[in-house]
């Protein structure tokens, strides 16, 4: 009886913030499941229990219910190309909600991507940025190409037999990886190697496993960080290669801070340089930089990994693609002995379109990214949304939209090659958009440089086939052999 009388006030509670969220909250009239109205734990139902099945329930639910709908207590989503733009490229009053990037980059929180407050993040992005320009990335390119990865991949994944198989998801990633890290650190990873096991490529696959325990429950990665690695390892093993990466990471950054001048040393300008010339303890800390390190190899790495997985893929499976794309490179390259560079790829057009195409299909980060509606209400679609809401569209709503992109669901590289491209090329976001940019959108200027380099080697040197013709989702595995 005594304990009945210790839970009445918290049944209380509970009731009341029930019956708030249903019929008094601002956002009692938008349409949504009841469940999604009372409680945050709706997206940690299809984030975890069913494996990430958020955005496949947000489809249905707008399929249901229209543009926009609630898919949290004080949570919308939107299916309306002006509400991604008007959150993302111009919505310069709405920030990055802290609770969600808290959890999200819980590996990293010192890092870019995990930083909230806008004029922090400005100053963090005016100092990367320049590293990682047009014109940075045009004096690099011999870096990309000479340090032996996008302009001899072919001989490396030729380590085996003829007519051997392959897995091309690997060995793109650890291409890309060796590259980010040969660019941003004068030092590459050396990832590709016979089987393409790295400790890296096993830290990045383990983080994907765990990514939804990790966005609700942000705590475990602190808890790894302050225990013991050996207690670390034997409690949680999945966790070692991510521990052990940091570490090296820590290694390398503590070398540089007691020794500045060993940064003269290097072969090329690195991000370094960059963040421990500030005097801003925020910026040049040794936790700060380990962070950045740690985003820009997984961001730098795995996001154009997964194009060019995704755009081999559909070149092979769709033989007159493949075909135009060789056709292309052949009368543009004739001696594939010599290498081609980066400005002559991009002026190719159907490569180009291939490009643009593949990078539709490879949307980097699915699950929508909040931004939290500031003092005073702002209009979004159409809506006038009151303060504090928080309001998010995934980007694959976005590349998705039949208004825009006829037949979307089709690869489809002649699209990119009609009169006016002016609404899809606004509307293709593989890396975001706007004030509030994704971390990924300061290194895109290395994307396209790599994407260039690597489908123009691959295709004009070598000669592929699916390992499996019957499979209908998008391998890890290709057949290949020399042309």
């Amino acid at each position: 009886m005594y304990s009945f009388h210790l839970l009445t006030p918290f049944f209380l509670y509970v009731g009341s913030l029930a019956l708030y969220r249903l019929f008094f909250h601002p956002l009692r009239k938008y349409p949504g499941p009841i469940l999604a109205a009372l409680t945050d734990w709706y997206e940690l139902y299809y984030n975890i229990i069913k494996g990430g099945g958020l955005v496949t329930e947000i489809d249905r639910l707008h399929q249901l219910h229209g543009p926009v709908i609630r898919i949290g207590p004080n949570t919308l989503h939107f299916n309306d190309r002006r509400a991604y733009h008007e959150i993302y490229t111009y919505g310069s009053t709405l920030v990055k909600d802290p609770g969600f990037y808290y959890g999200f980059m819980a590996h990293c929180p010192k890092g870019l991507v995990s930083t909230c407050d806008p004029e922090d993040a400005k100053k963090r992005r005016s100092l990367l940025g320049p590293m990682f320009s047009r014109r940075a990335v045009l004096a690099l390119e011999s870096t990309i190409q000479n340090k032996e990865r996008s302009s001899i991949v072919c001989d490396t994944l030729n380590y085996s037999s003829k007519s051997s198989s392959i897995q091309m998801a690997l060995a793109y990633r650890s291409l890309t990886t060796d590259v980010i890290t040969e660019y941003c650190f004068a030092e590459s990873a050396n990832t590709l190697t016979p089987g393409f096991n790295h400790p890296i490529q096993r830290t990045v696959q383990d983080f994907l496993k765990r990514i939804w325990i990790q966005r609700h429950f942000p705590f475990i990665n602190s808890a790894t960080f302050k225990a013991p690695r050996t207690l670390v390892q034997w409690l949680f093993p999945a966790f070692k290669s991510f521990v052990d990466m940091k570490a090296a990471y820590g290694h390398q950054i503590d070398g540089l801070m007691d020794n500045p001048s060993s940064l003269s040393d290097a072969d090329h300008e690195t991000i370094y340089h960059h963040l421990l010339s500030q005097k801003d303890q925020a910026i040049s800390s040794r936790e700060v930089l380990v962070d950045e390190a740690f985003t820009l190899v997984g961001a730098g790495g795995d996001t154009v990994g997964n194009v060019c997985t995704v755009g081999t893929f559909y070149a092979l499976k769709n033989q007159i693609i493949g075909q135009k794309i060789i056709k292309e490179l052949c009368e543009a390259w004739p001696n594939k002995d010599r290498p081609m560079n980066y400005t002559a790829l991009e002026k190719l057009p159907y490569l180009t379109a291939f490009i643009k195409e593949a990078l539709r299909f490879s949307i980097g980060a699915v699950h929508p990214l909040p931004r939290i509606v500031g003092s005073t209400s702002t209009e979004i679609a159409g809506y006038e949304i009151p303060p504090g809401t928080v309001v998010e569209m995934s980007i694959l709503f976005l590349h998705m939209n039949r208004d825009v992109f006829s037949d979307p669901y089709t690869f489809n590289p002649d699209r990119w090659l009609t009169d006016d491209t002016s609404d899809m090329t606004l509307d293709l976001a593989p890396f975001s958009k706007g004030p509030r940019i994704c971390f990924c959108l300061i290194i895109s200027s290395l994307a396209w440089c790599e994407l260039y380099l690597i489908f123009g080697n691959i295709f004009r040197k070598l000669n592929m086939k699916l390992h499996d013709e019957e499979i209908k989702s998008v391998p890890r595995i290709f057949h290949m052999y020399s042309q």
